[in-house]
């Protein structure tokens, strides 16, 4: 039976369970990452790093890729009911990592002898940046465009050409542009063709190193194809990747951490070189992602490894300890800032520890001068590795537009439950909003199956005291009878043909498939839609 309007909400028409808010850090990075996402073509503000030619962890590739696994799981873990959050973001983002500024490096990396300490040969320049190698990139907007199939159901990146990589300098006279064209899925054959070609060790970054790192990015592709298109290409390739690693003694070395990379055999080296270090960017960041697939093995790797990389301060917070005292890091000291404190971060929130995510961004909160900006949430880069008091600061790019906001927004198995339980129609078919205005921030957006109860808070964006905002909600027809509250009072009722509102602070109307509201925003305001069970 409908609820009278004016009547407040009985505990029953409001649901089974009480969602969490959205802390005002989580909503701002998610506004900054989307104030990012809007910057005109050749606007990098805020994502520059200090080392040239897109060389270093910073690279905008990372951030781009990192930026959007973290709005994804955000969106599918914390708002799974707000696509209109997400959804143009996402989109955003990968035309980002579609301009030449992401990815006309590799013209010049192709060519060169590899990372480390080797002195390899020269290849002949490459400039199509997916064909061959190049893991480090393919890998990612392979993901980003899965992900965004997966989580939207829109087919944009499947359609031919949809993935083009155009070279069209002004200088270049007008016959010598290149162009290589690809869609979502000929990326995905050609990435795992070279995983084939190479007997499923993985996909080299630069010339001759295959990093585990980077290719656990595109088991998450091959599992996220398979699910959307069908196959079996994540089975084949873990499996063909433990028996390849099992040359070097499996993924983790005799102290408990990660093996970094491989330097494959060549006409220099009589045989493929394992490069062994302790390396808390590396255990971080192969940490986060292998725990999809592997998380036995990644739990354990935690447990014995986590705290050699922690500096605790006996106030709760926590940092990362001097790391430039550790044997063999000397030959990363070219790659600038390697940014190890929000790797670490976003591998304790994969686990669920909660406690190490919560000290390490208290110190980066403390320590490391957080800047609101247009409602969203930064750290501006800083260079030195310790202020003037010994307290640790560094803020590469990549930590704050990136591995922050995954640490804030992930929850723990966040990764592993995406990997095993990509959505499908069922989820995307569920009542949900899609439209909202750019002065508002959502922090609760979720679809109760059990109890038919949709359920939104909104607040005007950070820095605004009230605002009025458009909001349009999707699939709610033909569920039957309906009622709507705002801040728990009943100001609408309606069924699959009528709408029924009083002037509570909102204005309503259907336009098509959308119930579409007007909304007068003063704080943290819930809006309430359930239907009737009987």
């Amino acid at each position: 039976m409908r609820t009278t309007i004016g009547e407040s909400a009985t505990p029953a028409v409001l649901g089974s369970r009480q969602v969490p808010l959205l802390s005002d850090e989580q909503v701002g990075h998610i506004r900054h990452v989307d104030n990012l996402s809007r910057l005109a073509r050749g606007d990098w503000r805020h994502m520059a790093g200090p080392v040239p030619f897109q060389e270093d962890f910073s690279s905008y590739r990372y951030q781009l890729g990192y930026m959007s696994l973290a709005m994804a799981l955000a969106h599918y873990h914390r708002l799974p009911a707000a696509p209109a959050v997400f959804q143009g973001q996402l989109d955003r983002l990968i035309k980002k990592m579609l301009e030449p500024d992401a990815w006309s490096y590799w013209r010049d990396t192709s060519t060169q002898g590899g990372f480390g300490p080797f002195d390899l040969p020269r290849l002949p320049s490459r400039t199509d940046p997916v064909a061959v190698d190049n893991i480090m990139y393919s890998a990612y907007l392979q993901v980003m465009t899965l992900m965004y199939t997966m989580l939207f159901d829109d087919r944009t990146y499947e359609q031919p050409g949809s993935l083009t990589f155009s070279m069209r300098p002004v200088l270049w006279g007008k016959d010598r542009h290149e162009s290589f064209e690809y869609d979502q899925r000929t990326l995905n054959e050609r990435i795992y063709w070279n995983m084939v070609e190479n007997g499923y060790l993985g996909v080299a970054c630069e010339p001759y190193c295959v990093f585990q790192i980077c290719n656990q990015v595109p088991i998450l592709g091959f599992r996220l194809h398979d699910h959307i298109y069908g196959g079996k290409t994540a089975e084949e390739v873990t499996t063909g990747y433990l028996a390849a690693w099992e040359r070097f003694g499996g993924s983790v070395n005799a102290n408990g951490h990660f093996h970094s990379y491989v330097v494959q055999q060549n006409e220099v080296l009589p045989n493929d070189v394992l490069v062994d270090r302790d390396l808390a960017w590396t255990d971080g960041w192969l940490g986060m992602l292998m725990n999809m697939w592997r998380p036995e093995l990644v739990r354990t790797t935690y447990g014995t490894s986590i705290e050699q990389w922690l500096d605790r301060a006996d106030d709760g917070l926590i940092s990362v300890r001097d790391l430039s005292r550790i044997p063999g890091t000397d030959v990363y000291a070219g790659l600038g800032t390697l940014g190890e404190m929000g790797w670490l971060a976003a591998w304790a929130s994969e686990m669920g520890d909660q406690e190490v995510v919560d000290g390490l961004l208290a110190h980066a909160d403390r320590y490391m001068n957080p800047q609101w900006e247009n409602g969203g949430l930064h750290y501006p880069r800083r260079d030195e590795t310790y202020d003037e008091n010994g307290k640790f600061v560094l803020m590469p790019p990549v930590v704050s537009n990136a591995t922050f906001p995954y640490a804030r927004l992930n929850v723990a198995d966040g990764l592993r439950t995406l990997f095993e339980r990509p959505w499908t129609d069922r989820e995307r078919s569920r009542p949900a909003l899609t439209e909202i205005g750019d002065s508002v921030d959502i922090r609760r957006a979720w679809y109760h199956e059990d109890v038919r109860r949709l359920q939104l808070t909104a607040s005007p964006r950070h820095g605004l005291s009230s605002t009025t905002t458009d909001l349009a909600l999707s699939r709610v027809w033909d569920r039957g009878e309906w009622t709507l509250a705002v801040d728990g009072v009943v100001v609408a009722n309606g069924d699959d043909t009528t709408v029924t509102a009083t002037g509570h602070r909102l204005q309503l109307r259907r336009t098509g498939d959308e119930l579409r509201l007007t909304l007068d925003l003063r704080g943290h305001t819930d809006v309430d839609m359930s239907w009737s069970n009987t």
